[in-house]
């Protein structure tokens, strides 16, 4: 990808999300919410591709795949008020959707398009597609990682400060003193938890604590250490030992993993 190509989305996609802001900040807030998290998943994924010395050309199109792989969200939360994919429609499919209608990839070559298309419709996939060679997943691996790094942040932010329900972040689950075994259970064996488990605000926060296994790149193990954003989402959980048990597990994984040299 052309440097004028990547300059040519970004114009877009600003040009793009501006159009859902109406300067009321109870109303725009939503929006803005996924405008700032773009910028900073952004961020991430050019760090974790210069971590793996993808070429100029690869790097653009990685950020390219950063900048529309939420694009979804803003038409979603338009037209449902609502960031749920259960209870609306899938983010990831829409916005390959848009990009189709809007023809935001138009000048680009068919194997770049296809490359940002593959990791904007899965990037929200329970798991990777089979069947692919790994170098058609690299940008989904990516913008996976790079993703979940923010969604930690976003979280643990939310946490730490202790803030009222927001329509924007939350689940709208139960905030009850209670977690389902089965979520325990799989991120005990070291696997990640299965949304389908989740009824709970606690089995939220153990689902996403169980992304620790499902990164793609010692760097992003890295970056989730040093930025201590698992502690905290940790730390908001009830002191009991099955839960503590869980998060040891998770806190050895990024420990372990999280090591440079």
């Amino acid at each position: 990808m052309q440097s004028i190509h990547l300059s040519d989305i970004q114009s877009w996609f600003s040009d793009y999300t501006r159009s859902f802001l109406t300067g009321e900040p109870n109303k725009d807030s939503a929006h803005q919410l996924k405008i700032d998290h773009t910028a900073r998943v952004c961020k991430n994924i050019r760090m974790l591709a210069a971590s793996i010395d993808l070429s100029e050309d690869q790097m653009r199109i990685a950020e390219a795949v950063a900048l529309l792989h939420d694009l979804g969200r803003f038409e979603q939360y338009k037209r449902y008020g609502t960031f749920n994919d259960r209870k609306s429609v899938n983010h990831a499919a829409l916005g390959v959707e848009i990009m189709e209608k809007t023809g935001v990839l138009e000048d680009l070559d068919d194997d770049e398009r296809k490359r940002i298309v593959d990791a904007v419709r899965f990037h929200n996939a329970p798991a990777l597609p089979s069947g692919k060679p790994p170098e058609e997943l690299i940008f989904l691996r990516l913008i996976r990682d790079a993703d979940k790094l923010d969604i930690w942040k976003v979280f643990a932010d939310y946490y730490r400060y202790d803030n009222e329900p927001e329509t924007a972040i939350v689940q709208h689950l139960p905030d009850r003193p209670t977690w389902a075994p089965s979520i325990i259970e799989d991120i005990v064996n070291r696997r990640m938890a299965r949304f389908s488990h989740m009824e709970t605000l606690n089995d939220f926060k153990l689902l996403q604590l169980s992304w620790v296994f499902d990164l793609n790149f010692p760097e992003t193990y890295f970056l989730a250490r040093q930025r201590g954003d698992l502690a905290v989402i940790a730390g908001s959980l009830p002191d009991v030992p099955s839960l503590r048990r869980a998060v040891a597990v998770v806190m050895e994984e990024l420990e372990v993993k999280g090591k440079r040299g």
